[in-house]
């Protein structure tokens, strides 16, 4: 014969008030520590500053300009020049964080030095055995780029408890990518117009050469606006600030995290020290 099963009732919200109501001794008690941890713990983080980049697409040379005679082919030229800015731009978002920029950036004895004090506690050990691929790791931990209010424009930040290496290290990934794209595509020109050159000194027909020739023009017009100095994938719009107050650790979100961490505890320990 079975027993009968028996059916508690369920709690209702006046219930688990009333259990609240009664654990309060051993909540403020444990929030009470919970406070105490947090203060130890911000008094031993590290403080992080971080330091912002505006960036967009860069803007074609010729935009706006007058490269034909006809309307027609200057617009079919900037719509041209557009898409290439935004391949750049796709290209620098894609490379910033990466091992290309990385193995860049690992040969600036000044940011080996800054990044070894990049750490959780003032405490904590450095690092000292830097390779390229831990500071491509390194670089998608701390650097973000981020869209500005669904606008082409890019935020660039990072994160470090110096201001200004902050601000110096932002401005590096900036230039190294953006001079990464402009060698690749430079080398790529290079390598057409090499090719077009050959052709052109074999090809007899005229309606080939006059295509040929469109080409080289186009791909020594390109050769010229990466070989300017001034950025090519992606335009500083608003050059590097830093914040003036840390932005890690911050007090309000760590204190009420710890506190409410504490009171749960407390209740927790109440209802395990007086479960019937």
């Amino acid at each position: 014969m079975t027993s009968p099963h028996v059916v508690l009732p369920e709690k209702t919200l006046f219930d688990v008030l009333r259990d609240v109501w009664r654990s309060k001794f051993y909540m403020a008690f444990f929030a009470v520590i919970a406070l105490i941890s947090a203060f130890v713990f911000l008094s031993f983080a590290q403080k992080f500053y971080r330091a912002d980049m505006l960036i967009a697409p860069a803007t074609p040379m010729g935009q706006g300009m007058q490269v034909s005679s006809r309307v027609g082919e200057s617009s079919i030229q900037v719509q041209h020049e557009n898409l290439q800015s935004t391949a750049a731009f796709i290209r620098f978002e894609a490379i910033y964080d990466g091992m290309s920029v990385a193995s860049v950036l690992i040969q600036d004895k000044e940011i080996l030095a800054a990044i070894n004090f990049d750490r959780t506690f003032e405490f904590s050990k450095s690092h000292t055995d830097w390779s390229a691929e831990k500071l491509s790791e390194y670089l998608k931990r701390r650097v973000r780029l981020e869209p500005v209010s669904g606008t082409p424009l890019r935020r660039l930040t990072y994160l470090h408890p110096n201001k200004d290496f902050a601000t110096y290290m932002i401005a590096r990934i900036h230039r190294v990518s953006d001079e990464i794209i402009r060698r690749r595509i430079l080398r790529d020109a290079n390598g057409r117009i090499a090719y077009l050159n050959n052709a052109l000194a074999t090809t007899i027909n005229p309606d080939h050469r006059r295509n040929l020739t469109a080409l080289l023009i186009e791909q020594e017009r390109l050769k010229m606006l990466v070989s300017l100095d001034q950025p090519y994938a992606a335009m500083i719009i608003e050059r590097p600030f830093v914040s003036s107050k840390p932005r890690w650790p911050d007090l309000y979100i760590i204190y009420a995290v710890f506190l409410f961490v504490g009171l749960l505890f407390g209740f927790i320990v109440y209802g395990l020290r007086h479960h019937e």
